[in-house]
């Protein structure tokens, strides 16, 4: 399979499982839908909750030089930001299995700070 083909496998599966696995952020926690940003060789969602000044940020990125798939959880009043998740390109499969897991992760390791203002 070309490396152009891999990359849109993995873009594919990549949208579809994120709005699949991580709508629980609007529906159990007050995030806003998410905001899809397309670049050439990344995707992002951009989730806000107004109520309590939060965005949480799931990016993939494609491109041989990046880094992979992150969650980044930022506080709008106070601009920190922290890196909550990642899974290097390596360790990602095409069909971009991992993303049930993190979705896990998120709501059970994270769920009360999502929720805090």
């Amino acid at each position: 399979m070309r490396t152009r083909e891999i990359h849109e496998r993995n873009r594919k599966n990549f949208i579809e499982k994120t709005q699949k696995y991580f709508e629980f952020l609007v529906s159990d926690f007050g995030f806003e839908k998410p905001n899809h940003i397309i670049h050439d060789y990344s995707d992002k969602f951009e989730f806000e909750n107004k109520k309590t000044n939060k965005k949480l940020i799931i990016l993939n990125s494609y491109h041989p030089v990046d880094y992979g798939f992150e969650i980044n959880l930022s506080d709008l009043k106070s601009g920190s930001e922290e890196m909550l998740h990642n899974v290097i390109k390596e360790n990602q499969d095409v069909e971009q299995n991992y993303l049930e897991s993190a979705s896990e992760l998120l709501k059970k390791g994270f769920g009360q700070r999502l929720r805090s203002i």
